[in-house]
């Protein structure tokens, strides 16, 4: 039996052959990969729109409740978990100041978080004051940081 021994040119093309296989499987993967992100991106994408979506319809069908005080009680317990996050993270809050957060947050305007709260106009903005002190931060910045809030995971 003769054994061949491979040269230094045989052992280079082999190995610019598995190089290359090698990398056409890395390009590969990471092409699947990138298109995974974006299928998930996107459906990510429609799920945020679909959640802003429901929390517009449930804030209309909540203006239409003659009793305020308890549509918001209603719509405080639906965000239980986002509540709880703002209590934890700034634990200076009151009752009242979260009402608030969870209003801004979910895009109330201020003349129907007025309605929500039965607060005077005066009183709101001083709340907004207040509830911005306890977070350490601007009243002009509350209402990112709340939108934030609910917007996050």
């Amino acid at each position: 039996m003769e054994s061949h021994i491979l040269g230094v040119p045989d052992i280079i093309m082999i190995a610019n052959v598995v190089i290359g296989l090698t990398i056409g499987f890395i390009i590969e993967r990471i092409i699947a990969v990138k298109r995974e992100l974006t299928d998930l991106r996107i459906r990510l994408l429609s799920m945020q729109r679909e959640q802003e979506l429901r929390q517009k319809m449930l804030l209309e069908q909540l203006k239409q409740q003659p009793n305020k005080p308890q549509a918001l009680e209603s719509l405080l317990h639906l965000f239980g978990n986002k509540k709880n996050q703002l209590r934890r993270t700034y634990p200076a809050l009151t009752d009242t100041d979260v009402q608030v957060l969870v209003l801004i947050g979910l895009g109330v305007d201020s003349h129907d978080i007025l309605a929500f709260t039965d607060m005077s106009k005066r009183t709101y903005y001083k709340r907004r004051q207040l509830i911005a002190r306890r977070m350490n931060t601007t009243a002009a910045q509350l209402d990112e940081l709340a939108k934030s809030v609910f917007t996050s995971k």
